[in-house]
């Protein structure tokens, strides 16, 4: 029985009394030795009973972590490094705030129901690149140096504590990593649910109280139903207090009431604690310059994500989502001067410590990303002059090439012409030749004929004078028909001749000329080809050189409009080099 009270006893202090996991730990031991040296002692009537002699509810199973006071401190502080800690580090810490704001001790909060609350919120938390578990610890840690910096338990009661840090748990729980904006353009099951009233928010709260309605998980279980009704309303108007959507409404609605601000007002209260909690979840520029900088590349993740998606489906796509128009000092720089700071200013006039140790930095990293902005523009100036001395340079080499390209031309039309002439003037002078010839050789072939006639006719005359005397006229008769016929074979050879003298200078003129026509034409054909080919290689050069030039400018600087002006100067540049290649052509 001494043994059966014993356990008892232990069993009473691990559900009752909120011990810590190490002491958990330690009285598990205890009751699994209780347990072996009961069944040793073969107690047949426990056994019996089938009785199971462990806790009715194990501790969860990730380790426990011992913060060391170095950590404990700068956990306190805003510029809390959270990019350190694993997810079970992490859990530790979130842990021992409840622990440390008192909200175990003053409401009896089992902290093995808190370890395993923890682990369900951590299990609830999607892997986006930004809304994701750690930005939760991120928040909550916040929330925990706010109040820690702002002495908020003097200000607030225990269960508004509580609900600030349960708010900021819980405040991003199942964040599907497309925004409001998003779900109700695309219509999706969230928007068509809460009427594209706050739909993420509104999830928010369902997932963080489905949770709580787990018996393993509530750590609300022994709270009485008004206190209850309290937290969870609490709760729930924070957690929808996040939706940037109601931005300008909540802030100037606590703009209001900070100048004559009653902390004994409830719903004054009520706007701080919204205030607060949105505070904290855009709170990362208050962080130092490497702590905060991951997260803007995490979120513009996000965003890019979403506006690829959004193109994809035909959706509007907001600007500062585009990763076409967006930088990273764009991105942040409106949204630290018109957001950040406005509100943190606002919050800082209720709790002036706020200035140095938040507001300072967030004019710190103004001014950084304003540098930048600045260096980038900077940048951008250098490269739009690069870029236009690069349209100049192609400018002026399609100007020289057409240039050249004109030279060519024109000397080939001169040597054309200059060929022609020649061509022209050498057929006139062998024409001229074979005319002069042609009327040498009937000259002289009728100078032949008149001396051959005389001589023929003195010869009849004497011949008929002496075939007269002599012959007779049979022998005269014979003389004429022999003169006749010399006469008649001298006229054919000279008429031959004068025909084999023209055919021989007709056909020399004929392959001269096509001689000089082939000529021409083969130099003609060679200057054209040279144009044409020179005008194709300057603009295969020009649109390579203008390529890189646009592909540097798109992958480093990423300046689409100066690119587009150059790709249409180059664009024109080539439509005149193809009509300058085509007159050439012609």
């Amino acid at each position: 029985m001494d043994v059966t009270n014993r356990l008892a006893m232990l069993e009473k202090r691990v559900e009752l009394e909120g011990m810590k996991v190490v002491e958990i730990e330690k009285c598990r031991n205890d009751i699994k030795k209780l347990r072996e040296e009961m069944a040793s002692r073969n107690n047949s009537s426990f056994l019996e009973e089938n009785k199971k002699l462990v806790p009715r509810r194990d501790v969860p199973s990730y380790p426990k972590y011992h913060l060391s006071q170095e950590t404990v401190e700068a956990l306190r502080q805003p510029t809390f490094d959270v990019w350190q800690w694993e997810p079970n580090e992490m859990l530790t810490c979130l842990e021992h705030m409840y622990h440390d704001l008192g909200l175990i001790r003053d409401f009896n909060i089992n902290p093995v129901t808190l370890k395993r609350w923890l682990l369900c919120i951590h299990d609830n938390y999607r892997n986006n690149p930004f809304h994701n578990f750690r930005h939760c610890f991120c928040v909550s840690q916040m929330m925990y140096s706010m109040v820690r910096l702002c002495s908020l338990q003097e200000k607030f009661t225990q269960i508004d504590i509580l609900i600030l840090m349960t708010a900021a748990v819980c405040h991003d729980l199942d964040h599907p990593g497309y925004n409001n904006m998003y779900q109700i353009n695309a219509r999706t099951e969230l928007a068509v649910r809460y009427n594209d009233i706050s739909p993420l928010e509104n999830h928010h709260c369902a997932i963080a109280f489905h949770i709580f309605s787990q018996p393993h998980a509530n750590m609300f279980a022994h709270f009485d139903p008004d206190t209850f009704k309290q937290i969870r309303q609490g709760t729930i108007t924070l957690i929808l207090a996040t939706d940037m959507a109601r931005h300008g409404e909540i802030l100037d609605s606590f703009k209001q009431k900070v100048d004559i601000f009653d902390f004994s007002n409830e719903d004054h209260l009520t706007c701080l604690k919204m205030v607060l909690i949105k505070c904290c979840d855009i709170s990362n520029e208050v962080r130092p310059m490497e702590v905060a900088e991951p997260w803007v590349d995490c979120l513009l993740e996000e965003y890019f994500m979403q506006s690829d998606r959004e193109k994809a489906e035909g959706l509007p796509v907001a600007p500062f989502m585009d990763r076409e128009k967006v930088t990273k000092p764009t991105a942040q720089i409106g949204f630290i001067k018109f957001v950040l700071i406005p509100m943190f200013e606002t919050v800082m006039k209720l709790f002036p410590q706020m200035e140095e140790v938040m507001v300072q930095p967030l004019r710190e990293s103004r001014d950084r990303y304003e540098e930048l902005k600045q260096i980038d523009d900077a940048m951008n100036e250098v490269c739009v002059c690069v870029c236009v001395c690069v349209c100049v340079y192609v400018c002026v080499c399609v100007y020289v090439c057409v240039c050249v390209c004109v030279c060519v031309y024109v000397c080939v039309c001169v040597c054309v012409y200059v060929c022609v002439c020649v061509c022209v003037c050498v057929c006139m002078w062998v024409c001229v030749c074979v005319c002069v010839c042609v009327c040498v050789c009937m000259c002289v072939c009728v100078c032949v004929c008149v001396c051959m006639c005389v001589c023929v006719c003195v010869y009849v005359c004497v011949c008929m004078w002496v075939c007269v005397c002599v012959c007779g006229c049979v022998c005269v008769c014979m003389c004429v028909c022999v003169c006749v016929c010399v006469c008649m074979w001298v006229c054919v050879c000279v008429y031959v001749c004068v025909c084999v003298c023209v055919y021989v200078g007709v056909c020399v003129c004929v392959c001269v000329c096509v001689c000089m026509c082939v000529c021409v034409c083969v130099c003609v054909y060679v200057g054209v080809c040279v144009c044409v080919c020179v005008c194709v290689c300057v603009c295969v050069c020009v649109c390579v050189c203008v390529c890189v030039c646009v592909c540097v400018c798109v992958c480093v600087m990423r300046l689409y409009p100066i690119c587009v002006c150059v790709c249409v100067c180059v664009y024109v540049g080539v439509c005149v080099c193809v009509c300058v290649c085509v007159c050439v052509c012609g």
